[in-house]
């Protein structure tokens, strides 16, 4: 990536950073958001404080934290995205049209209704549990018979998600009054439930699983050019289609248990990313994990302020963003991943 594009992209989510802490119920003015923000980085008051000392809360309680997370998880669905894509070479591939983030909300609701606690992590456990039980079904469903195809890939995967979308909502109906709106945050997707707590682990696993991708970039290039190509070039396939579907349940039932299912992160910004840069997996990549953090956070700071003092679930505007995008992916029937 060159310096140039790196600056704007850094200038960009700064920018927006800036503006998601200071829009909201309470406006906060973009100079205050600053000011607060340098003395909590230096840990010291640079700026004289002549604001009212609750903002430093909203700021840095509330706002900073979900920023934070909006920027994980909307990076962390769009990696997926790319992992997908490369392996079935299809494009409308993505955890929530081949149904995996479907699967990892049963599991996080299933863990939160029942009460599953294993040390603390019952429900990234259920989800990422969930998560590889409906990649393990659309794969092997999709190759029965072995005539696989992405189209049936595809196919499958969305059968799967109304399969688990419909568990999901049967356990919701099935809870007591005081879990129903706790349920209903998984369905929809909704990044209120931030916190200082989550940021830190979820920080860890994106890091971990942008490092083994990284590491299998080239891998992944010559993975697209299909099977016998890339055995002639010495690319072990199986070895990668396993790594990829692990770091790729992994991530996607962690960020599912965080946030519930946000969906078509995955599908709309890999394809904006190969059109601003390339398809070579080692720029794509981390331009994609920048732009899905910052198209989330954008969405999200929309889904506060649209219904102010209200609150829209932000999975409510990517999937609003993200069916017209899918249909018109359809409509140019291919998709050169080589462009």
């Amino acid at each position: 990536m060159k310096l140039k594009t790196f600056l704007i992209f850094l200038l960009l989510g700064i920018l927006a950073t800036i503006f998601s802490l200071s829009v909201g119920v309470i406006k906060i003015n973009p100079l205050v958001t600053l000011k607060i923000l340098t003395n909590s980085i230096v840990n010291y008051n640079f700026f004289e404080i002549t604001w009212n000392q609750n903002l430093e809360i909203i700021l840095l309680q509330l706002r900073l934290p979900r920023i934070f997370l909006a920027f994980l998880v909307g990076g962390g669905l769009s990696l997926v995205g790319v992992l997908m894509q490369a392996l079935t070479k299809n494009s409308l591939a993505d955890p929530y049209i081949l149904g995996v983030s479907s699967g990892a909300s049963t599991g996080a609701v299933l863990s939160l209704i029942i009460g599953i606690n294993i040390g603390g992590f019952g429900t990234p456990f259920m989800a990422f549990l969930g998560a590889v039980i409906a990649a393990i079904l659309v794969f092997k469903i999709a190759n029965i018979g072995g005539n696989y195809s992405s189209t049936k890939l595809v196919l499958t995967g969305i059968a799967i998600s109304s399969m688990f979308s419909s568990i999901t909502t049967f356990i919701t109906f099935s809870a007591q009054n005081g879990d129903l709106y706790t349920a209903l945050f998984w369905i929809v997707g909704s990044l209120s439930g931030a916190k200082w707590s989550s940021i830190y682990p979820l920080t860890g696993l994106l890091l971990f699983v942008f490092g083994i991708t990284m590491f299998f970039n080239r891998e992944l290039d010559i993975l697209l050019l299909g099977e016998e190509s890339s055995k002639i070039l010495g690319v072990n396939t199986n070895k990668i289609r396993i790594i990829i579907i692990l770091t790729s349940t992994l991530l996607t039932g962690v960020l599912v248990s965080v946030s519930g299912v946000i969906g078509f992160i995955g599908l709309i910004i890999p394809h904006i990313s190969r059109k601003l840069t390339s398809s070579k997996h080692k720029i794509l990549i981390p331009v994609s994990i920048f732009l899905g953090g910052f198209f989330l956070t954008l969405a999200d700071t929309f889904s506060r302020v649209v219904m102010a003092p209200n609150e829209l679930p932000v999975g409510i505007v990517t999937s609003f963003l993200g069916a017209p995008f899918f249909l018109w992916i359809m409509k140019k029937s291919i998709y050169n991943f080589n462009k």
